[in-house]
């Protein structure tokens, strides 16, 4: 069995190869966890970032049993990479300033949330088979995003989110909705009639609570109703979902 130790990220997603085209069955995958987040207390390169990339778009193709296991691992280490970024690499922001994806920015930090808006993008891109493992990295690339915005402007935000809130995917649909809440809870763009339509549909389709409520907060952060009208739509909505 493997010995127990710290590995470095070129060496995780080597050990993700290995998994991948069978070269060793002697590795022990439950400390693949430990050794993300044991790479997140150091500084990380931007070359450690474009390895994790094309590591996660690998097991995205994979139809490895214990591929989909350890996938969840990665996208955990991808959303907290902003976090490390912020507090352990202090990148300074500017007031609404922006971030695009695939950019090379001057700034080391800058430039690797700009590379993982581009995996963002890849894996959104990717064909949707409604499995399980679909349903976790299209939801996680969408809480990227949904994070990210209380610090950027990402032009391709709105539009990501749009996309998704129609999914079939239950994680993805709900992901989706509270990227729309956080987003137009900081942005004061419009909203179109047909967006607006087709949150009511959601709202009076959906039989989850939470879904409902999102749709209404979204309608609340957008200047299009007030609390009291979203608390008579819910009750509304109670009444026709709800048996007593």
């Amino acid at each position: 069995m493997e010995k127990i130790g710290k590995k470095n990220i070129k060496e995780i997603c080597k050990l993700i190869d290995q998994v991948i085209d069978g070269s060793d069955n002697k590795i022990d995958y439950k400390y693949i966890y430990s050794h993300l987040n044991e790479a997140l207390t150091k500084k990380i390169s931007y070359d450690d970032i474009v390895l994790i990339c094309e590591t996660v778009i690998k097991i995205a193709k994979t139809k490895n049993r214990i591929i989909r296991h350890l996938e969840k691992d990665f996208w955990d280490f991808v959303n907290k990479v902003p976090f490390q970024i912020f507090l352990i690499q202090k990148l300074d922001i500017t007031e609404n300033e922006e971030l695009l994806s695939n950019t090379d920015y001057d700034k080391t930090g800058k430039k690797i949330l700009s590379r993982l808006i581009g995996l963002i993008q890849d894996i959104l891109e990717m064909k949707d088979d409604n499995s399980k493992g679909s349903d976790l990295r299209r939801s996680s690339s969408l809480r990227f995003i949904g994070d990210l915005i209380n610090y950027y402007h990402i032009p391709i935000a709105k539009e990501l989110f749009v996309k998704s809130i129609n999914s079939k995917n239950v994680k993805e649909q709900y992901t989706a909705l509270e990227g729309l809440e956080n987003y137009f809870s900081v942005s004061d763009d419009d909203i179109e009639d047909d967006f607006i339509k087709n949150l009511e549909r959601i709202k009076d389709e959906t039989e989850d609570r939470t879904v409902a409520s999102t749709c209404l907060q979204i309608q609340i952060n957008a200047g299009l109703i007030d609390e009291m009208t979203a608390v008579l739509e819910m009750d509304d909505w109670k009444d026709d979902h709800y048996d007593y």
